[in-house]
């Protein structure tokens, strides 16, 4: 079976700013590759306007899970920065044939997005000028990589088979504490 792409998205982030910056992210993900009729809204942050989706349920899987990725950010004292993911995988419906005459559904990811996340810890307060421009910076360029790379990368995409809200099902993944990603992905 082929790996679906893999797309690597790198910001650099204040604690303070790193939830609001990484649900941006994971919006502007999902804003992009949500093929039902959508409602679409905006956010304003660190003076810039982002695309996101009018969606309670996809804003409470976002919420929920960077929440958790802020929890696993383990901040060693006197550290100056400290790194975390969180990974949105999208799946397509297929049938698998189990016996003669039953199937059963699975999913097969066919697109992975990995955020990798440098929080800074600036201790004075032009390393927090500074550190606020790096992350609108930051922030900026991780937008114009998103919309490059659906602009660019769409021949992977399956085909809409099903009248569901919402055809192809997604995951988002936080590490916990001494997880490895491998055993995460490609499980289907």
């Amino acid at each position: 079976m082929n790996r679906p792409p893999e797309f690597v998205l790198d910001t650099v982030v204040e604690p303070t700013f790193a939830k609001d910056v990484v649900k941006a992210i994971l919006a502007a993900i999902f804003f992009h590759r949500l093929f039902p009729s959508i409602r679409p809204k905006t956010r304003d942050l660190l003076d810039l306007t982002l695309p996101s989706v009018d969606d309670s349920e996809l804003d409470a899987l976002i919420e929920n899970r960077t929440s958790s990725m802020i929890r696993s950010v383990e901040s060693t004292p006197g550290a100056s920065s400290a790194k975390t993911q969180i990974a949105v995988q999208f799946f397509e419906k297929k049938q698998k044939r189990k016996a003669w005459f039953s199937t059963k559904d699975e999913e097969v990811c066919w697109e992975q997005w990995l955020l990798d996340i440098t929080l800074l810890y600036p201790r004075t307060e032009s390393q927090r000028t500074q550190a606020r421009k790096d992350m609108e910076s930051a922030l900026q360029l991780t937008i114009l990589k998103i919309i490059d790379i659906v602009n660019n990368n769409k021949d992977h995409i399956p085909p809409i088979t099903t009248s569901d809200y919402n055809p192809f099902p997604y995951k988002i993944f936080v590490p916990q504490k001494g997880d490895n990603w491998g055993g995460r992905f490609f499980s289907t």
